[in-house]
């Protein structure tokens, strides 16, 4: 149970120290006055975002500690334990858990758990196995269809059930996702095939070689340069042997009188020798010149047409890199076109199997929420009775939204009874129908119920939920929006028997259920020239009476409003 709230400096409140009790507590206060702020910092302390600049104007800085009492049965998340924020084995008497939020004006803030730091998600875990919220929107939801699954399943405790199915519902998920890309892909080739195949062929009847437009230009230059080239390589021929005054026929002249030379002195051996290296070195030009002899076999206008067809190529893709690289990818969509239809087929075969474990799944948590409808829907129509709705009947409806075998629009869960559309909630399709008068159709909830009806399910769904989850804390902001005198005592009273074995903490503005109220914290504003201040302060005795007065004649207090109010509190009826 939350035994204590201490506030400095958020919002309104400059300073505030709150102690609470077991049972029932209801906090009062005129239009205005900062009830809800005191439910606001609560949520702070435990983690939750709280809308606006949350530090009192003109201070630096604050913070909100909320204090629990807890049993030594009770859980904690995993991450805490093993972070050393509290033992996991617990002695068997009572403990507190303080969870502090602290602020500063400049936008900074910091969470702690018994004194040591740690994140907001941390405070917000253990949040929310120590306290239950509900606020006005949360009493606007159960308008809303979707949220009647989530009420259905805490009611119901599907949270193995929900986890298997969910694992299951995301593999199923990604292979249908890439079953319908693989279909998308193949409608793109099959639509594309013929101009990807002609752009395939167009590189294919030229196949480009790396490298091969460089060579090719150079041999037809030769070939353009051929009679020249001829012409040359006869002079040179004639110049190193072909004539008398060739270069090796002056070398062998030279040669010979060196020989002659070295006979009489050996110092001109080393000239004979130079000379010898020379004459081979003339004579291996002579053999390259030689051999460079243009390839007749080739055809000038054969080799202007390859060419006139790379450089075609070579404008159109900008560059012989990217033809390369467009060639490549042409080839392997090609190929696609051939292969995706057996990765198809595998992808699909996949996909079914699957899918028909998604179908046990769905079952199971399907079996699972049928198992705790009848239950539901008695017990909320016993609390509904309770609280002055004479012959209520209320009644969950689950459908299911059945698909084609063709249909893969959907996440599909295939079951022996047939196909239907998953979504990551299963295949049921939840809606609460109510009827609030004997005789009556049971419609849509959202379409027949008043305010004040829709606060009395509610509550009803809360008790019964947290019934389930063993929160110990429920703390209600308006509950009674919408319901007064009679009506208002027997919600009164159902809060306090639920007070009977949880904490409830509940601000309300009904004279009625304020009077059946274990223990009165009473939020006043007060304003001065520079500053707005709120206070909170538990009232008992006289000071309560003229509270539950006041509530009910509003700022004038009467003399009959006192004595209606002392009426109220002694009543014990409700």
């Amino acid at each position: 149970m939350l035994a204590s709230l201490i506030i400095r400096n958020f919002i309104l409140i400059e300073s505030a120290d709150l102690e609470f009790q077991s049972g029932f507590t209801v906090i009062t206060g005129e239009t205005g006055a900062g009830k809800s702020i005191l439910i606001d910092a609560l949520l702070c302390a435990l983690g939750e975002r709280v809308q606006g600049d949350i530090i009192k104007k003109g201070a630096d800085k604050g913070f909100v500690e909320a204090k629990f009492r807890v049993t030594a049965s009770m859980k904690f998340p995993k991450g805490l334990i093993e972070e050393e924020y509290f033992e996991d084995d617990l002695s068997d008497n009572d403990r507190f858990i303080i969870i502090r939020r602290e602020f500063t004006s400049k936008g900074l803030n910091r969470s702690f758990i018994n004194d040591s730091p740690a994140t907001a998600l941390m405070a917000r875990n253990l949040g929310e196995l120590l306290v239950d919220f509900h606020g006005q929107r949360d009493q606007q939801s159960l308008l809303k269809v979707d949220s009647h699954l989530t009420f259905l399943d805490a009611f119901a405790d599907t949270k193995e059930e929900y986890s298997a199915y969910q694992s299951q519902w995301t593999i199923v998920l990604d292979l249908s996702s890439r079953y319908k890309d693989l279909i998308d892909r193949r409608e793109h080739i099959i639509k594309n095939r013929e101009q990807t195949l002609f752009a395939f062929r167009e590189i294919e009847d030229v196949s480009p070689i790396p490298g091969e437009l460089e060579k090719l230009e150079m041999e037809l230059s030769r070939i353009k340069h051929s009679v020249f080239i001829t012409d040359k390589q006869h002079v040179l021929s004639q110049i190193i042997h072909d004539d008398d005054v060739s270069v090796q026929y002056s070398i062998g002249k030279i040669r010979m009188i060196l020989e002659e030379l070295s006979k009489i002195d050996i110092g001109y051996e080393s000239a004979l020798q130079e000379l010898q290296s020379a004459s081979a070195s003339i004579e291996e030009v002579y053999e390259i010149i030689k051999a460079k002899k243009l390839d007749e076999d080739i055809d000038p206008d054969s080799l202007q047409e390859r060419i006139s067809k790379l450089i075609w190529l070579k404008k159109k893709y900008g560059s012989f890199e990217h033809i390369f690289e467009v060639w490549n990818t042409l080839k392997e969509q090609a190929l696609l076109s051939v292969d995706i239809d057996g990765e198809i087929i595998a992808l699909g075969d996949c996909l079914l199997h699957d899918q028909k474990i998604l179908g046990l799944k769905a079952m199971e948590l399907s079996q699972k929420r049928d198992s705790a409808i009848s239950r539901l829907e008695s017990l909320v129509e016993l609390h509904l009775k309770q609280m002055g709705i004479e012959k209520p009947t209320f009644k969950v409806s689950k459908t299911y939204e059945s698909l084609t075998s063709t249909d893969e629009t959907h996440v599909k869960a295939i079951t022996k009874t047939g196909q239907y559309s998953a979504s990551s909630h299963g295949i049921d399709i939840v809606e609460f129908m109510i009827s609030l008068n004997s005789g009556e159709e049971c419609k849509p909830l959202a379409k027949v119920a008043s305010g004040g009806e829709i606060s009395r399910i509610m509550l009803s769904l809360k008790s019964l939920i947290n019934e389930k989850a063993g929160v110990p804390v429920m703390v209600f902001d308006e509950i009674d929006t919408g319901i007064s005198g009679k009506i208002a005592r027997k919600v009164g009273g159902v809060m306090k028997q639920l007070g009977l074995h949880k904490q409830i903490i509940a601000i309300s503005h009904s004279p009625q259920i304020s009077s059946l109220a274990h223990h009165h914290i009473v939020v006043k504003k007060s304003s001065d020239t520079d500053t707005t201040k709120v206070q909170a302060m538990p009232v008992n005795d006289e000071l309560r009476v003229y509270e539950i007065a006041s509530l009910i004649s509003g700022a004038t207090i009467t003399n009959s409003a006192i004595e209606s109010a002392k009426e109220l509190l002694l009543a014990k009826d409700f």
